[in-house]
């Protein structure tokens, strides 16, 4: 499955198309991309419609840009992310045990106290 993301307007709006195919996602890229080589003389507004129902038609002076992704990349891409950071949460634990500061406090470990009364030194 594929994206298109394209961006467009004063307000910087942004619709997703979805794709089954990387050819047909190519060509909605490659229509927009071709007009911005050939120095924006093809077309003078795109228009398309993806496999999901969404058919659109946008001046392409209007676009600021756009996004072709292909989602089976991107969700492994989000799960290397995940993992990585579940990597720094277990190296910052191991951190924090080790700190001299943090470690006695995490483990229930705190400095003594005198306690007034006669009580003398508690810890």
């Amino acid at each position: 499955m594929y994206s298109l993301t394209i961006n467009f307007g004063p307000s910087g709006s942004a619709w997703a198309l979805l794709f089954k195919t990387e050819e047909k996602a190519g060509e909605a890229y490659n229509a927009y991309v071709g007009n911005i080589m050939s120095g924006g003389t093809e077309l003078n507004v795109l228009i398309g419609s993806d496999d999901f129902g969404q058919t659109y038609a946008i001046p392409v002076s209007q676009i600021h840009g756009v996004m072709l992704e292909d989602l089976d990349l991107i969700e492994a891409a989000r799960i290397q992310r995940s993992l990585a950071e579940e990597r720094v949460k277990i190296k910052f634990v191991a951190a924090a045990k080790s700190d001299p500061l943090i470690g006695p406090a995490s483990r229930g470990q705190v400095p003594g106290v005198l306690t007034p009364m006669g009580g003398g030194f508690r810890g």
